[in-house]
């Protein structure tokens, strides 16, 4: 009995052991950080990949699709989820239970028994039992109940799969937009400090040259500080380019998963020529954006997880059926037989969880309405995300040529100050004024037209594709007209529930113009809305509406 307290003891010691073990304090976890600072602070030098080279736009996006970090964490929770479907999967499997157990008593297991109905006993002492019995039980059994969860606990898994290959992709979509946005500004910034480093220190000497003008009594004071001012407004302004070369750079250089820090240079070829983008009308993207875009499919993933999470609540309201058998093995001598097998059916049925079930069921039916709100409220923003990028568009297209124009104009009238201008310090300052204006501009059209660039990568995100072409075009296409022939009967009735809805509210209005223009309002495209009388919608009274005709407002 001593030998026995002392093992309890000792087993007791190394349990109280390991769980101290895995317990840590503040102090930890503060050392542990300490540690990971270094690590992770020298880690990030050794992932140069670059070495001077000059980058284009495609090889960027590369980069940063293989080493970003942030991609790198949703291709990895993407490979949990791989992993948590297989496990849900083996949930399917029945259980198989081995027990082997050796029990030893220190005194004879002896009985004896006694009459009921007489005093005395039947026999004496007796033994049905040996001290020694070594007990073996091998069960199988399989859960109807359980299996029909797991079914659908590996369907939900790979649901959820599919969910994070889609955040997976968004992942990468979004990357690509942040990537072209960090490169164009390092590439107008390179650019511009080409286009300004000699500027800048001729402008540094005309500061000399004006302090001279001005004694030489050839200006007054009041121009004199006047040309001062211009010449420090210019060059703070240009400076401004060559400064936000460095947080672009650093920028790129975390997005493609590399330490922050030292220069990187790219290819800005592109800046020599705007791009001539085609794409399709905007109700076509419309519609490509609400087939292809990652967060819907989402959406409509989670709606049917949430079915499945119905269908598991009406599973549970059965009974509990458990099918087994098993083989046991006792090495008891006493007994008739040694061996045998077993099979059997266990029901059970708790009637009192059956309303839990039932409230669970109607509140995830209810869920299953909420998602397909969220999807069309989901569809749309899509749709509103796509009109506000191709409004982005070509609104960037159209300050380009501004720019361009200006700069163009700049730049004539500098070629011809610098074939009339006379020689004298004077006319040289002028000049350099127009240098200086003429190098703003460029700069400002370069930036430009950089972010014309990000405005078409900006549209194919709120679309969700990755280029557009003619042939993917035509397939979306056939894919959608498919699509809209599945649904027609569903279309065809919610157009009639429309125009019903339509026709009872001009029923009960007293003024049928508010309706007409109502709907003139809802049939106007959205480039045109500039042009609908506002007005006239919530007042039609005579007297208001020729005032807002007269006033053209």
């Amino acid at each position: 009995m001593k030998k026995i307290n002392q093992l309890v003891m000792a087993l007791a010691a190394l349990a109280a052991a390991a769980g101290i073990s895995g317990c840590q304090s503040m102090e930890d976890y503060r050392n542990e950080r300490a540690e990971y600072a270094i690590k992770h602070f020298e880690s990030a030098k050794y992932r140069e990949l670059l070495e001077g080279k000059k980058l284009t736009l495609r090889e960027c996006i590369d980069i940063a699709k293989e080493h970003n970090l942030n991609l790198q964490v949703s291709k990895l929770e993407e490979k949990v989820a791989h992993e948590m479907k297989t496990a849900e999967m083996l949930g399917m499997l029945p259980e198989l239970n081995v027990n082997d157990n050796f029990t030893w008593r220190n005194n004879e297991p002896a009985s004896s028994s006694k009459k009921v109905g007489e005093g005395g006993l039947t026999y004496g002492y007796s033994k049905s039992q040996d001290r020694d019995v070594n007990y073996l039980n091998i069960d199988l059994a399989l859960s109807v109940l359980d299996f029909g969860l797991a079914f659908f606990n590996t369907q939900q898994a790979q649901d959820r799969v599919y969910m994070q290959e889609q955040r997976t992709i968004r992942a990468a979509q979004n990357l690509t937009l942040d990537v072209v946005r960090a490169y164009f500004s390092v590439a107008a910034a390179q650019k511009a400090i080409r286009i300004t480093t000699g500027l800048l220190e001729e402008c540094r000497n005309r500061y000399e040259l004006i302090q001279k003008l001005g004694k030489k009594g050839q200006i007054d004071p009041f121009r004199a500080f006047d040309e001062t001012r211009r010449f420090i407004e210019m060059e703070k302004r240009l400076t401004n380019y060559v400064r936000s070369y460095e947080n672009s750079c650093v920028e790129l250089r975390s997005l493609l998963g590399m330490a922050p820090s030292g220069k990187i240079t790219v290819e800005d070829a592109y800046l020599n020529r705007l791009p001539d983008y085609e794409l399709p009308d905007i109700e076509t993207m419309e519609q490509i954006a609400l087939f292809k875009r990652p967060e819907l499919y989402e959406i409509d993933i989670q709606r049917h997880i949430n079915i499945l999470e119905v269908r598991k609540e009406i599973v549970q309201m059965f009974p509990q059926v458990r099918i087994f058998t098993d083989f046991t093995r006792s090495s008891n001598s006493f007994l008739y037989h040694m061996n045998w097998w077993e099979l059997g059916i266990r029901a059970a049925y708790n009637l009192l969880k059956i309303p839990v079930h039932v409230s669970r069921a109607m509140a995830m039916n209810k869920q299953v309405k909420a998602e397909e709100k969220r999807s069309f409220a989901q569809a749309i923003a899509v749709m509103a995300q796509v009109r506000i990028a191709h409004a982005n568009l070509i609104a960037t297209k159209q300050r380009y040529d501004i720019d361009a124009k200006v700069n163009k104009a700049f730049a004539e009238n500098l070629a011809q100050a610098r074939r009339t201008v006379r020689s004298g310090d004077l006319s040289q300052l002028e000049l350099d004024h127009i240098r200086l204006a003429t190098a703003e501009t460029e700069i400002e059209r370069l930036m430009t037209m950089g972010n014309y660039y990000v405005a078409y990568y900006r549209m194919l995100n709120a679309i969700g594709i990755n280029s557009i072409s003619a042939k993917n075009i035509t397939s979306i296409r056939q894919e959608l007209e498919a699509a809209k022939r599945r649904a027609a009967k569903e279309l065809e009735l919610a157009r009639r529930e429309y125009n019903a809805r339509v026709s009872a509210a001009g029923a009960k209005s007293d003024d049928s113009d508010i309706v007409n223009m109502a709907q003139k309002v809802v049939n106007q495209p959205l480039t045109n809305f500039g042009s609908v009388d506002f007005i006239s919608i919530y007042d039609s009274s005579p007297a208001r509406a020729t005032k807002a005709g007269k006033t053209g407002k």
